[in-house]
């Protein structure tokens, strides 16, 4: 099973291809409060949901950046 990280990657990848490891990495550090990236967790989601909010809209189209953090969203149903 992929973890949190990975799939949180995965999903931005497809909409920022290769830009999409620094944003993730920065987003989870500061959603995180300075931890590794890949140490994100469930809890942390909605910090990392809010920076998306403030910041995807600068890569994407309004729309694509609602669909990027509604994708990220999903994950929320992983068990915490």
């Amino acid at each position: 099973m992929a973890t949190l990280y990975e799939d949180i990657l995965k999903i931005a990848r497809s909409y920022m291809g290769i830009a999409a490891k620094e944003y993730i990495d920065r987003r989870c550090r500061i959603a995180a409060r300075d931890t590794r990236p890949e140490d994100i967790t469930v809890e942390k989601l909605d910090r990392l949901l809010a920076g998306i909010d403030m910041t995807a809209k600068v890569y994407m189209s309004e729309q694509k950046a609602r669909e990027f953090r509604n994708e990220i969203l999903g994950l929320t149903n992983r068990s915490r």
